[in-house]
């Protein structure tokens, strides 16, 4: 049989690699976990730059669209005008056409302003996303060191009841 001491320093030892053991893989879990939501959001934010560059292409679009049909209503009326037999006098068109352009940069205004609007949210989310990653990250570092901590505080207090136990007499 092994004398108390060889198996308190044993036990204790035990405990030790035991602890340590743990703390690893709640370490490795814990960063492991961090990575892979890095990743998630590494990916996520790329398509949200792809949906950015998206929504600036269709709002070009759109606004150009708006112009082309704003241009087509002119050469309509111009065309309706000089169908009519009126000849030189356009002065019709000349009121109709101030309040047309008008109608035109306010489509185009509101049109700009939505776009942009779309590209912050994008934008928000994206600095959402990064601070995620950050938090994620930091989550995983604390978890490490709280296991590592609680590990070697688990096996200071196994050693200190080992030697109170060896000292007291109280072994087996």
């Amino acid at each position: 049989m092994c004398d108390p001491v060889t198996l308190l320093i044993a036990s204790t030892a035990v405990s030790a690699i035991g602890g340590v053991a743990q703390a690893g893989m709640t370490s490795a879990a814990a960063e492991s976990e961090a990575a892979f939501r890095n990743y998630q959001i590494e990916i996520q934010n790329r398509q949200l730059e792809e949906d950015k560059k998206q929504a600036e292409i269709q709002a070009l679009q759109q606004e150009n669209a708006r112009q082309e049909a704003s241009r087509r209503a002119r050469a309509t009326n111009e065309a309706f005008i000089a169908s009519s037999g009126v000849g030189e006098n356009i002065s019709f068109l000349q009121g109709a056409d101030v309040v047309a352009e008008e109608n035109l940069r306010r489509d185009v205004a509101s049109m700009r302003l939505n776009a942009v609007i779309g590209q912050n949210r994008i934008a928000d989310q994206i600095t959402v996303n990064k601070a995620e990653g950050q938090f994620a990250t930091a989550r995983a570092g604390m978890t490490s060191q709280g296991a590592y901590i609680g590990a070697v505080t688990n096996v200071a207090s196994t050693a200190l009841s080992n030697a109170y136990r060896y000292k007291t007499g109280r072994i087996g």
